[in-house]
């Protein structure tokens, strides 16, 4: 039906047209076609252009040898026009004049493209052929020929859509904190002696360490690692290193036993060994501690120490002449003292709030809540008008946060409050310069105000700080014709209205109807598949979504009305029944 209405309607046009140009035929005897191929037809913006080609064949012996003719489209729109580059022809005898040769007995094709730049106002057009024809001095001006309706500008319809960019909260559901400190064992002993200097000065550490444990925060376990000296003999050391790292533990296990149940210092452990997960390790002799404490002490000789040390061939000469060492030198006496230890590391669990209380906190008393935490609420909960409240909750106690002025933005933008969304990433963006996620989202809000320029440099500068920009420029790609790329970008998108534009605007009309299947219900998805079902042929397709985009929005009803890509169904009862 689209295909014999189509016919009838450029009939009627070239009829009128053979009519006219008869006329001038009889005045200087030269013709043009009787008929215009046009592509495509009607007209399509695609980026931020229209192409033009128009075809068309001159009759045999029907121009006349000393005949130019000037050919000129022209778009005709709300009472403006726009004349495109003229195409001169010239007979075969015509001097001085550049132009295509027209042979005056043999006729010849006329072929002619260019491209204009797209105006919203063109979306109600069309394309005539003026041309004038001139003979030494007699000029005659053909009549004008209708050769296509202009121009579809279905490519325009691009959703505002975006992918916006959350910065992470940085809220841990799951903190792990330690505490540490040395018990130091006297020279070639491993019984515990809080007389030894060492453990004297040492009181301070174990007593945060004390202090830390006492707390009766979850265990996730204790680390004991023991040392020796490295100037005793190697076998002697790995035994001290396991006896040391032994009374470590046991230092350990007899505390908790002697607090378990004291209230003051929060501690249940009844069977302390079964309850801790221990992690206790001999390290045998410690010749790297040594040798780091030697290169960072004020020995003036310590390099030629430390080359003596190396150089011994046995690791019992080399213990031997640490330990000769230690005659000469005091500072070497003391760096060993020091490494003769266990050191015990406690990692515990920090207590937390429940996800609950955390997310109705951030509702009812915000400034109770951490920067992390009420940022951490807003992922709580999928609905947008509790997200909406909580980064605004969050912007008020944290208004120097440049993430909650971020993410409130971000939902802002879901929520098509675009003019708050700005004033937020202003603030973000004062606060946290070039970051990418605020970028991301500035250039989310650009493309929405057809600033593509703008949002192409921002997902830019997006993409460089590591930020994922493919969905949104995509839709610049599509915004610029680039419909392949367009699709590439979209190749983990499943249901997605630009998606099935992009691919409809790359003639993949089947995939652009699946896609459109799955797609969210919105006034937008059923006017493009009205115009699939215009492209197609398939009036049920068409008028039953064309419905529904007007139920659901009716200014569709005056844009189906003159949109092109209907131009076939404009006389149709039924179509008109729909956009009266």
């Amino acid at each position: 039906m689209y295909q014999i209405e189509s016919v009838m309607r450029k009939t009627k046009i070239l009829l009128t047209f053979i009519a006219a140009t008869a006329l001038l035929a009889g005045c200087i005897n030269t013709q043009l076609p009787e008929d215009y191929a046009v592509e495509p037809e009607p007209l399509e913006v695609h980026g931020n252009t229209v192409d033009v080609k128009v075809s068309g064949t001159i009759p045999e012996k029907s121009f006349h040898k000393k005949a130019v003719v000037k050919f000129t489209p022209v778009l005709r729109y709300d009472n403006q026009e726009k004349q495109l580059e003229p195409m001169t022809l010239k007979g075969e005898k015509v001097e001085g004049v550049d132009g295509k040769v027209i042979n005056s007995k043999e006729g010849g094709k006329i072929e002619y493209n260019d491209s204009f730049e797209w105006d919203p106002d063109m979306k109600v057009s069309e394309l005539y052929v003026t041309a004038e024809v001139t003979k030494n001095d007699n000029t005659e001006t053909f009549p004008d020929y209708k050769v296509a309706d202009g121009v579809i500008m279905t490519s325009k319809r691009v959703a505002k859509s975006g992918d916006m960019s959350i910065a992470k909260h940085g809220y841990e559901k799951e903190t792990i904190v330690k505490e540490s400190g040395n018990i130091y064992y006297a020279y070639n002993r491993s019984n515990l002696n809080w007389n030894l200097d060492l453990n004297e000065n040492n009181k301070e550490e174990m007593k945060q360490l004390k202090s830390f444990m006492s707390r009766g925060w979850e265990l996730q376990k204790i680390n004991i690692d023991a040392w020796a000296s490295p100037e005793g003999e190697l076998s002697l050391n790995e035994e001290l290193s396991q006896e040391r790292a032994k009374v470590a533990k046991n230092y350990i296990i007899d505390w908790y036993e002697d607090k378990s149940g004291d209230e003051d210092n929060n501690i249940s452990y009844e069977e302390v060994e079964d309850e801790i997960k221990f992690n206790v390790e001999a390290k045998g002799e410690d010749y790297d501690g040594f040798m780091k404490a030697l290169q960072a002490s004020d020995i003036k000789e310590k390099n030629t120490i430390a080359n003596v040390i190396k150089s011994q061939a046995t690791k019992r000469e080399r213990e031997q002449r640490i330990k000769d060492m230690t005659v000469i030198y005091k500072e070497i006496e003391e760096m060993l003292e020091v490494l003769r230890r266990a050191e015990i590391t406690v990692f515990a669990y920090e207590p937390k709030r429940t996800d609950e209380e955390i997310a109705e906190l951030a509702t009812t008393h915000p400034d109770s809540l951490s920067k992390n935490e009420i940022l951490y609420a807003a992922t709580l909960t999928d609905n947008m008008k509790a997200k909406h409240k909580i980064y605004q909750n969050a912007v008020d106690v944290y208004s120097d946060s440049w993430k909650a002025h971020n993410n409130l933005a971000a939902i802002l933008l879901e929520m098509g409050k675009e003019d708050k969304a700005a004033e937020h990433l202003e603030r973000a963006n004062t606060l946290e310069p070039n970051n990418g996620h605020i970028a991301n989202n500035m250039g989310v809000l650009a493309a929405w105000k057809k600033d593509y320029k703008s949002a192409a440099d921002y997902y830019s500068t997006a993409k460089e700080q590591g930020v994922n920009t493919s969905y949104n420029t995509a839709t610049l790609k599509i915004i610029n014709g680039n419909y392949s790329a367009a699709i590439s970008a979209y190749e983990n998108v499943k249901c997605e209205y630009n998606k099935a534009l992009a691919l409809l605007m790359n003639g993949q009309t089947n995939e652009a109807t699946q896609v459109l299947d799955c797609a969210d219900e919105t006034a937008k998805k059923h006017y493009l598949m009205a115009i699939i079902g215009a492209r197609t042929d398939n009036d049920n397709m068409l008028y039953t979504n064309l419905k529904k985009a007007i139920n659901m929005d009716e200014s569709y009803k005056e844009e189906a009305s003159f949109d092109r890509e209907f131009v076939d169904y404009f006389d149709k009862a039924d179509f008109k029944e729909i956009v009266k």
